[in-house]
């Protein structure tokens, strides 16, 4: 097992790769997608926001694939894969109301109300599911452990930037 502070470190380190390495790729995707769907009638909203969840598949699939490194844990490694099962459905929600819309079998409201409602949904499993991790493996760096971290370290950037 890898020790809680390294572990943090490490998960920072990819968290700014993978965030350094998708901004061009979403900004082209984006663009084409802006392209195509302007000059059709279907509604820009729907494919940017499947269009936009690209990024966060993309953080996930290598989010999993760090964690898998640090516990060798069956239960731990199943429950890690689960989270990523989880960030999967989204977009795959997401690609299904879609779907029903343009087959006119659901109004845009349904459509706000069920998407709100599944990624509400999904998201609180996730958290649910990072707290279960924690509670199997103490040294598991959560979500929210990993987001103060880094919110911190921005803050003190600005301080000597400013300061």
């Amino acid at each position: 097992m890898v020790d809680h502070e390294v572990r943090l470190e490490r998960m920072l380190k990819n968290d700014e790769k993978r965030k350094r390495q998708m901004v061009i790729p979403l900004i082209g995707v984006m663009l084409l997608f802006f392209l195509y769907f302007w000059k059709t009638d279907i509604l820009l909203l729907l494919p940017m926001l499947l269009v936009g969840q690209v990024p966060l598949l993309y953080h996930a699939w290598h989010r999993m694939k760090l964690l898998l490194s640090f516990n060798e844990d069956a239960q731990y490694q199943q429950l890690v894969r689960y989270e990523f099962g989880l960030t999967f459905a989204q977009p795959l929600l997401l690609l299904i109301l879609i779907a029903c819309i343009e087959l006119e079998w659901i109004t845009l409201l349904t459509f706000i109300i069920a998407a709100f409602i599944g990624i509400i949904s999904l998201l609180t499993l996730s958290v649910r599911l990072d707290r279960k991790l924690k509670e199997i493996d103490p040294l598991h760096v959560t979500g929210v452990e990993l987001g103060h971290v880094q919110f911190e370290r921005k803050k003190q950037k600005r301080r000597k930037v400013n300061g």
